[in-house]
C-alpha cells in the first residue's frame, strides 16, 4: 500500500514531547488540495547554486516551488506562523499537507530542494518502530518523482564560498529583498584547514548523492552550477522543457546578487598555493579536527529561535500569556527548556515590545467595548435570522439595515430585469463571446487561491468560457469574480441595458464601473471574508448558499490576513479555531431574482448551488467609503 503523507507523519515526527490532552486530534487542513501531478526533487548540497536553480523556476509560476521544506528552520517557520493563527501546535502531518500545498503550482508541479545532509535527517526522525530507511522513505514519501542532481564541478571554490557565507552569516542576496540575512561585522578569517576539511565533505556528500541514484536506478537531470551561472535562461529553459511544461513560461531575471568576489579569488590562490606546497591531508589530523564541518551548521539550525517565533513570543506576551505557558510551547516543538526561557525573559525587556504594549492599552478600551457590543448583539432575538422582505423604502432601508448594520434580503427588486430571461448561453456568446474575459482558474490546486488571486489570473475568449461553465461539470477550478472588469468592457456594454438599478438605493452607475459581474459553474466557492464597504448581490441565474457572521463576532473568525477569516467556513476545525463555536452563523440560500444587503464587515462565504451569475453593486445614495488601514 503507497505510504501517505499521514503515514509518514509516524516516522518523520520531530523527537520532543507529547502535546498533552491532545489524544487523536483530527490532522488540520492547510493542504487539502489534490496531491501533485509531478513532483521533482533538486538534490543538491550547500552554495552549489540551489538558490539561483530554485528562485528561476520559482519565479515562472509553472513549476513549483522549490524550497528546502525538510529544512528544521523551514519547518520551525511554519510551526510558529501556525501557533500565530491559531491555539494548537502544528502535527507533522499538517506540516507535511501544508509544505505540499505551499509547494505545489496551479498547474500541479511540485517542487522540492533537498540537500544530502537533508535526507539523512530525515532517516534521524524516524520511527524506529517503522522500519524505514532513508531510501525507502524517499521511495514512498515521493513515488514517481524526477530528479536533478544539481552539484558543482569547483569543490575548493564551494569550500570557500560555505566557509565565507558561515563566517558573515551572508547566504543569500537579493535584490531589495526585507529578508536578506544581515551578515555579521566580522571579518571572515583565511582557514586552509578548514576549506580543505569543507572540500572533502562536499566531494563525499556529492559521492552520496551518486550512491542514492545507483541504489534506486536513477538516472538524474544533471545541471552544474558553473553551466546554470554562465547560461541561466537556457538552463531554467531546459529544465521546464524537461518538466514538460506546455508552451513558453516566461523567465524573468534572476533577482539574486553575485556573492563572490576578490576575497573569494584572493582566498582560492592562497588555499591553491598552500595545497601546492604538500600540506599534510586533513584526514591525518586528530580526530576533533577532521569532524564533519557541516554538521556544526545543522547543529546550529536546531539550537536556532528564528524571528516567526519571536514574533509569537511578543504577541504571547501582549496576549499577557505567562513566561511559563510560552516556554513550553516553545519545549513541545523541539527548543531546550533553558533556551526557551532564556529567549522568552530577552522579550520582556525589548523596547520595541515595551512600546508595543503601551500602545496596546489605549487600543484594549475600543477592543473591549466591540467585544461587549457584539455580546449584547446575541441578546437580539431577530440575530440567528435574516429578514425577508417584498420591498423597502429608502428610509427604512437606511434606517432598519444599512444605518443598522445589518443584512436583508428582498424580492420583487429585479421583475423589471431582462437579464433574468434574456441571459442564456446563446445570448451571452452573441453579445459578447469574442470578447476576452479574465477568470479564474487553478484554483483547485491551491487552497488560498483569494488571498493569492494574480497567479490565477488567465484570459479566455469569453464564448470558451461560457460553454465551460455549461459543461455540466461542478468545480470550483474556474470561476470570474468581480475583479475581472467584464462590464467595463467596451465589448460587454449591450448587457447593461439588460439590468435596471435600483434608484431607491443606488446612484445612477450606466458605465457599469459600480456594477461586477460574478459567473460560474454550480461548485465555485468564496471563502469566508468581510468587505470593506457595503454590498447589493442580486441574483439573476442559479442559487447560491451564504452563511453569514455578524461583523461584531470578529474575534470568532482567526482573520491573520487581510479580509480573509482562517476558518474553512463548511468544515470548520474546532480543534485548532476553537473560537469559532461561538460565531453565530446564518445559513441561508439566494433564488433568481432575489437581492441580499451584505452590510460592511460582516463575514460572509458562498457556494454556487447551480451555474451562477450575479451582480453585485457598491454605488449607494448614502456614504460607503470606510477607512481600513
Amino acid at each position: 500500500m503507497p505510504i501517505t503523507y499521514n503515514h509518514l507523519a509516524r516516522s518523520l515526527a520531530p523527537r520532543r514531547q507529547p502535546v498533552r490532552g491532545h489524544g487523536a486530534v483530527p490532522v488540520p487542513r492547510p493542504g487539502s488540495g489534490p496531491a501533485p501531478a509531478l513532483t521533482y526533487l533538486i538534490c543538491t548540497n550547500p552554495r552549489s547554486g540551489s538558490w539561483l536553480l530554485s528562485e528561476g523556476l520559482a519565479a515562472t509560476s509553472r513549476a513549483g516551488n522549490p524550497r528546502e521544506w525538510f529544512n528544521v528552520l523551514e519547518e520551525q517557520q511554519h510551526r510558529a506562523r501556525w501557533r500565530m493563527d491559531s491555539s494548537t501546535d502544528l502535527s507533522y502531518p499538517a506540516y507535511l499537507n501544508l509544505a505540499r500545498a505551499l509547494s505545489t503550482t496551479s498547474n500541479g508541479i511540485s517542487g522540492i530542494k533537498l540537500h544530502q545532509y537533508q535526507l539523512t535527517e530525515l532517516a534521524r526522525r524516524m520511527d524506529v518502530n517503522d522500519g524505514l530507511n532513508a531510501d525507502e522513505l524517499m521511495r514512498r514519501l515521493f513515488p514517481g518523482a524526477r530528479y536533478i542532481w544539481l552539484t558543482r564541478r569547483d569543490k575548493a571554490r564551494q569550500a570557500i564560498s560555505y566557509l565565507l557565507a558561515a563566517s558573515t552569516n551572508e547566504w543569500w542576496a537579493i535584490e531589495g529583498a526585507s529578508g536578506t540575512p544581515a551578515a555579521s561585522r566580522a571579518e571572515p578569517e583565511f582557514d586552509p584547514d578548514a576549506i580543505a576539511r569543507l572540500e572533502r565533505a562536499f566531494t563525499d556528500r556529492d559521492s552520496d548523492w551518486q550512491a542514492f541514484f545507483r541504489r534506486h536506478d536513477i538516472t538524474p537531470l544533471v545541471i552544474h552550477y558553473e553551466d546554470l551561472a554562465q547560461d541561466y535562461r537556457n538552463t531554467i529553459a531546459g529544465v521546464l522543457d524537461w518538466l514538460g511544461v506546455p508552451g513558453t513560461a516566461a523567465i524573468p531575471p534572476t533577482r539574486l546578487r553575485r556573492q563572490s568576489n576578490e576575497r573569494n579569488e584572493d582566498w582560492l590562490t592562497r588555499y591553491a598555493t598552500i595545497k601546492s606546497a604538500g600540506v599534510a591531508p586533513v584526514r591525518d589530523r586528530a580526530p576533533a579536527q577532521t569532524s564533519d564541518p557541516l554538521l556544526a551548521r545543522i547543529r546550529q539550525n536546531r539550537r536556532t529561535i528564528p524571528d516567526a517565533w519571536r514574533q509569537w513570543i511578543a504577541g504571547s506576551k501582549l496576549s499577557r500569556i505567562s513566561d511559563e505557558a510560552i516556554a513550553e510551547v516553545l519545549t513541545r516543538n523541539g527548543y531546550g527548556r533553558a533556551a526557551a526561557l532564556a529567549e522568552v525573559s530577552k522579550a520582556a525587556s525589548d523596547p520595541y515590545l515595551l512600546a508595543a504594549t503601551q500602545v496596546q492599552r489605549r487600543l484594549r478600551k475600543a477592543e473591549l467595548l466591540l467585544n461587549a457590543q457584539g455580546q449584547l448583539a446575541r441578546l437580539d432575538s431577530r440575530a440567528r435570522a435574516v429578514d425577508r422582505r417584498p420591498g423597502l423604502s429608502r428610509e427604512e432601508f437606511r434606517d432598519r439595515y444599512y444605518a443598522a448594520n445589518r443584512p436583508v434580503l428582498m424580492d420583487g427588486l429585479m421583475s423589471g430585469w431582462r437579464a433574468m430571461t434574456a441571459w442564456t448561453p446563446d445570448y451571452l456568446k452573441a453579445v459578447a463571446g469574442g470578447q476576452t474575459v479574465e477568470v479564474m482558474t487553478g484554483r483547485d490546486a491551491d487552497p488560498h487561491y483569494e488571498r493569492y488571486a494574480r497567479k490565477h489570473r488567465t484570459e479566455l475568449r469569453f464564448a470558451d468560457y461560457v460553454d465551460m461553465v455549461y459543461s455540466g461539470r461542478a468545480t470550483n477550478d474556474y470561476h470570474m469574480v468581480a475583479s475581472n472588469g467584464f462590464l467595463q468592457r467596451p465589448g460587454a456594454q449591450p448587457f447593461l441595458a439588460d439590468l435596471t438599478a435600483f434608484p431607491e438605493y443606488l446612484r445612477p452607475a450606466t458605465d457599469g464601473r459600480q456594477c461586477f459581474l460574478w459567473f460560474g459553474p454550480a461548485g465555485t466557492v468564496t471563502p469566508l471574508h468581510h468587505d470593506t464597504s457595503n454590498i447589493l448581490l442580486a441574483q439573476v441565474k442559479g442559487r447560491k448558499r451564504v452563511r453569514l457572521v455578524p461583523a461584531a463576532q470578529w474575534q470568532h473568525v482567526y482573520n491573520s490576513s487581510g479580509v480573509f477569516s482562517d476558518v474553512d467556513c463548511e468544515r470548520p476545525d474546532l480543534v485548532r479555531y476553537p473560537r469559532f463555536r461561538q460565531a453565530t452563523v446564518i445559513d441561508l440560500v439566494i433564488e433568481p431574482g432575489e437581492v441580499l444587503f451584505v452590510p460592511v464587515g460582516w463575514w460572509h462565504h458562498v457556494r454556487a448551488l447551480d451555474v451562477s451569475m450575479t451582480i453585485s453593486f457598491t454605488n449607494f445614495v448614502f456614504p460607503n467609503h470606510f477607512t481600513w488601514e
